[in-house]
């Protein structure tokens, strides 16, 4: 077991390490190398599906005083330059329960308060996370046209008394990035089994996303000695599903059943002393009945993942991949880490919460 999970936390070390996993950068292509490679490993027969889109860059700095301010420009909100001290301070309460288009409604009005202060551009702290700048996901396409960038929350009562400065400078550039496939096992392939798990997000993702790509790795290796499976690895994950989306819009796929790893499936708890009041939660779904979904949730009780039958709602990827009308079994968990710079390996999870995760979710799930 321990050399198991010191495995997976390997390939968790080695995502982590390539960098910011952002969609259509050259950490994003070495990303998605990298997964081929481990599945190439694994006798896998790794295809990729290409797509286009423009990749929203910037240049980005904000002093206080003079002294660099850690900042991030909210994505395709706006492009063009600002270099201006005329700017809208103001906070944004970000919390990992608070639903995704209750934080979309605060930050339309955070913006628009922004907009009618006579500010330039509007400086927003996000709260909640102990203090820590929280990325937020986005369509590709452009927003308000309102300059906004996003700081950590334990900045704003410094810059509320500091002389502050924003130089930002935005644009859109043609890009591509690539669903990868891996195809395992042996049968009739025109009915796989699919594990997927999205490989793309904003920082290094050590548990966001690193402990689902580990965990797919090995399940779908551990699958495949009984059943024909397809790996999918999607990318525009920050980008409101992009990839797997334009990857579902081209491929008619008919899978015997879909498994879907999501967010920071291995992850630990962090206490109160990591300031944060995001809500740690683990949420199975399935498409399936109550009386498969109780075996389930048996099965995950190690890592204690209560799992729902036919939910109303799916979240992440579950929302798209629940259309094919495939039997489903969707996974994610939400860690105080989410979406920060600090989801790094030793803060994210460990060699013995990977191998209890990989455990749990073995060869006892039933496709």
């Amino acid at each position: 077991m321990r050399r198991t999970g010191e495995h997976l936390y390997q390939l968790v070390q080695a995502y982590s390490a390539l960098g910011d996993h952002r969609t259509g950068t050259p950490v994003d292509h070495a990303t998605r190398a990298w997964f081929a490679t481990e599945l190439s490993k694994r006798g896998a027969r790794v295809d990729t599906v290409p797509y286009r889109f423009e990749r929203y860059e910037a240049h980005c700095r904000l002093t206080a005083n003079a002294a660099a301010v850690e900042a991030l420009p909210l994505y395709y909100e706006a492009v063009g330059k600002v270099h201006s001290s005329r700017l809208h301070l103001a906070e944004l309460a970000i919390n990992a329960s608070i639903p995704g288009n209750s934080i979309a409604s605060q930050l339309d009005e955070v913006v628009a308060r922004a907009r009618l202060s006579g500010a330039e551009a509007a400086i927003l702290a996000t709260s909640g996370a102990g203090g820590r700048l929280v990325a937020l996901n986005c369509a590709p396409v452009l927003g308000s046209g309102f300059p906004t960038v996003l700081v950590p929350g334990s900045a704003l009562p410094m810059l509320r008394q500091a002389a502050v400065h924003l130089e930002l400078d935005a644009w859109l550039e043609p890009s591509a990035s690539a669903t990868v496939i891996g195809h395992l096992g042996q049968g009739d392939a025109t009915n796989p089994v699919v594990v997927a798990t999205p490989l793309s997000g904003w920082f290094s993702c050590a548990g966001e996303r690193g402990t689902g790509i580990a965990i797919t790795v090995q399940l779908a290796t551990e699958l495949a000695e009984r059943w024909p499976v397809m790996v999918v690895g999607t990318t525009g994950h920050e980008l409101h599903y992009l990839g797997l989306r334009r990857f579902l819009a081209a491929h008619e796929l008919h899978p015997a059943a879909v498994i879907l790893l999501g967010a920071h499936l291995a992850t630990m708890p962090l206490g109160p002393e990591s300031g944060s009041t995001f809500r740690s939660w683990h949420l199975g779904r399935t498409t399936a009945g109550e009386g498969l979904a109780q075996r389930l949730e048996e099965v995950l009780a190690p890592v204690r993942f209560p799992v729902k039958s036919k939910p109303a709602e799916w979240s992440g990827e579950g929302e798209e991949w629940v259309r094919l009308g495939s039997p489903l079994l969707a996974l994610a968990s939400r860690s105080p880490l989410f979406h920060t710079a600090e989801d790094l390996p030793e803060h994210a999870t460990s060699p013995e919460q990977s191998s209890t995760t990989r455990r749990a979710g073995g060869l006892r799930i039933p496709p």
